[in-house]
């Protein structure tokens, strides 16, 4: 079986190994070292994804993942960022960074929750857009594709491993 990597490549780099909880309270709450809390985090705000051509993209976010423009940002005649919004509330930023989205090509900047990936694969063939199919990852099924600039968007089931698989 192939796997979503970081990388985006289709085969398994990095073995699994298991991570050593040595920041977790026995509560599974985490701690710092000093024993005190960490200040809450309640959520993620935004991904910022870097873009040689924010309209292009933006276009391809919509007609692909169904994510809606929200605020455009300008430089005088330019368009330089563009964030948009996905009806699940996940928030993503494209900003107008050509060497950046170059340097970046082939490597996975979102991975986004889906509850079914079966549909997914009919969606992206009737748009002509390329995937790799449904494959298994480390946290659960995964399908990736390649947005304009070639950085890979992950749509991943939410099933997390196993002890045993971790």
């Amino acid at each position: 079986m192939h796997s979503c990597d970081p990388h985006g490549s289709s085969t398994n780099l990095y073995p699994r190994r298991v991570v050593h909880n040595d920041i977790m309270s026995n509560t599974g709450t985490p701690s710092r070292p000093d024993g005190l809390a960490f200040p809450t985090v309640v959520g993620l705000h935004h991904v910022r994804v870097p873009v040689s051509d924010v309209l292009a993209s933006r276009d391809w976010y919509v007609e692909t993942l169904g994510l809606r423009p929200i605020l455009v940002t300008e430089d005088e005649d330019t368009v330089t960022g563009i964030v948009m919004r996905h009806s699940s509330g996940v928030v993503v930023g494209l900003h107008l960074a050509p060497e950046q989205s170059k340097a970046l090509a082939g490597f996975a900047v979102i991975g986004l929750a889906v509850s079914d990936l079966e549909p997914w694969p009919a969606h992206l063939d009737g748009l002509g857009v390329a995937h790799s199919g449904i494959v298994d990852g480390h946290l659960g099924q995964c399908l990736r594709v390649r947005d304009p600039d070639g950085l890979l968007v992950e749509l991943h089931t939410p099933a997390q491993p196993s002890a045993d698989e971790a």
